[in-house]
């Protein structure tokens, strides 16, 4: 519906304007008067009008300096001029001033209707395209807000294998998020190794505490670099840095961001960790560079708060990963075992997959095809023992893993590994052996030193892992942080003392790590609902 202002100082062609068109016919539900320029002035302050039919010759203040008046403060109101003068410089003025049409006085009802109508018209047509503007604007806005969550996604799907690292088929979905990738461009990638916060946090307060660190990284990190700070599906914080240019600037840049990145982290978050940097890499080789980052944080059983930047003897050139010594990954056989008891198929065939894509056939060795297939053979046997189970309970892994069954060729060996250790995960999957040894190493480790204080890098060597590793394991199958496990058993072991034992509640809370009886008992009323005296009258056996 419409609204109509009509302006004209004499009063009876005011309601012959307003009587003689039939208005409702134009879907105008509200016809406005004014005697003035001021009076028309003051309606169109008050409310929206979508059309203005005004007479140019007023005592005081013209039609045309209304008209003016509209241009500038209502732009969205047409408006139709009314003179009594056939000169075309009237006409002309009017139109020059922004007016839709005019008309000669007096006025034919017939001719303003249809003219009206076609302004209406036009109104409705401009209203439309404000919409899909203003619809436009407001979902442009929504897809600028996303496109950091885009980007991190698109380079998510590249490293965990869903899209291929090759321009030409990227280069679409590169376009769409604004980012400008050219064949001779190199990546650094820059694993953040969290290693230890110093407060104990829920798994809830880690999560929310390394959205800030890649926060954090976004800021400090990548100052002065082009790049995306993401989490990949595992669970590493990343960082991918563009170059195009002198890449030694960009990693002697890098490196110092790095640096200031660990201090503050340290002093800001109260955390400490690492930063693993990758050599500068093309493309299509920047899978080798993240496994390059995950395989030395994985391996860092000791060092910590350091900047590891690529040894620059074997990547002075920064080629691609070459130069690393071509060996079977005997390091990651025991992290392939533990995926493998955590029942996580499709993460294995990732990280299986990421180190043969290393691999070409000009480098394949006979010795690291034997090393590979006892590899695959140690992990079965030994998760499956930890089971109680044999591969021939297995008949489809009793075949594979026969000695005239192995493959002969290196591009088989890669579809062999993973029918074996598919083949394994179905019948632990059938026994209902499927968890995760680790997990159950580690909560028995905390039980037999309860009293003690204990750290997440103590617990990481009791299992030969890197606690950033290990981390990520334990939060994958259980939910729980580190910090939360420690609680859990120890406030377990406090019930029972406080079920079975006659101990002070003092004994009790030194028993299982508390040296200040205020603290234990706030923390049991916080977890367990009620303090430790109530929860021991309750249910004493």
């Amino acid at each position: 519906m419409y609204r109509v202002l009509i302006v004209d100082d004499q009063y009876f062609a005011l309601l012959g304007l307003q009587q003689g068109v039939n208005w409702s016919a134009l879907q105008v539900e509200d016809v406005c008067l004014a005697e003035n320029v001021d009076q028309a002035i003051a309606c169109l302050e008050q409310q929206t009008v979508d059309l203005l039919i005004c007479d140019i010759e007023m005592p005081g203040r013209s039609g045309l300096e209304l008209l003016a008046w509209v241009k500038q403060y209502s732009p969205g109101t047409l408006t139709i001029m009314l003179t009594c003068h056939a000169d075309f410089e009237y006409a002309q003025r009017a139109i020059h001033h922004g007016a839709f049409h005019y008309l000669l006085k007096p006025v034919d009802y017939g001719e303003l209707m249809k003219v009206a109508s076609t302004a209406l018209a036009e109104i409705n047509k401009q209203k439309e395209q404000q919409q899909f503007e203003a619809l436009i604007g407001d979902y442009r806005r929504k897809w600028e807000h996303q496109l950091p969550l885009l980007v991190e996604r698109f380079w998510q799907d590249i490293l965990s294998q869903r899209a291929a690292p090759a321009l030409e088929s990227l280069q679409i979905s590169a376009n769409t998020y604004d980012l400008d990738l050219q064949p001779d461009d190199r990546y650094f990638i820059a694993l953040l190794g969290l290693e230890q916060w110093k407060e104990n946090l829920s798994a809830r307060d880690e999560t929310i505490m390394e959205y800030a660190l890649r926060n954090l990284a976004e800021e400090l990190l990548l100052s002065g670099l082009e790049g995306t700070v993401l989490q990949d599906q595992i669970g590493h914080n990343l960082a991918v840095i563009y170059v195009r240019g002198d890449l030694n600037a960009v990693r002697h840049t890098l490196k110092q961001n790095c640096q200031t990145f660990l201090d503050t982290c340290e002093r800001l978050l109260h955390c400490s960790l690492s930063v693993y940097i990758s050599p500068g890499v093309l493309l299509p080789e920047i899978l080798s560079a993240y496994t390059y980052v995950t395989e030395r944080e994985q391996g860092n059983l000791n060092r910590s708060r350091q900047v590891f930047g690529p040894d620059d003897s074997a990547y002075a050139k920064d080629k691609p990963l070459d130069a690393l010594p071509l060996a079977a990954p005997i390091h990651l056989f025991g992290e392939w075992a533990t995926i493998l008891e955590l029942g996580e198929l499709e993460e294995l065939e990732r990280r299986v997959t990421l180190w043969f894509v290393n691999i070409g056939p000009d480098r394949w060795t006979s010795e690291l095809h034997r090393q590979l297939i006892h590899g695959i053979l140690f992990i079965l046997h030994t998760v499956l023992a930890k089971k109680g189970l044999s591969a021939h309970a297995s008949a489809e892994l009793k075949t594979l893993m026969d000695k005239e069954n192995y493959p002969k060729h290196s591009a088989s060996l890669q579809n062999w590994a993973m029918d074996c250790l598919g083949a394994a995960l179905r019948l632990l999957q059938t026994s209902h052996n499927v968890s995760s040894a680790t997990v159950t190493k580690i909560r028995q480790y905390i039980r037999s030193r309860l009293s003690e204080e204990i750290t997440r890098d103590e617990l990481a060597a009791s299992v030969y892992l890197n606690p950033a590793y290990l981390s990520r394991l334990f939060k994958k199958e259980t939910g729980l942080s580190m910090s939360d496990v420690i609680i859990q058993e120890r406030l377990q072991k406090a019930k029972q003392l406080l079920e079975e034992t006659e101990l002070k509640i003092t004994d009790i809370a030194e028993r299982v790590g508390y040296t200040s009886l205020g603290s234990f008992s706030n923390l049991f009323k916080r977890m367990v609902g009620v303090t430790p005296q109530h929860y021991r009258a309750r249910n004493k056996k």
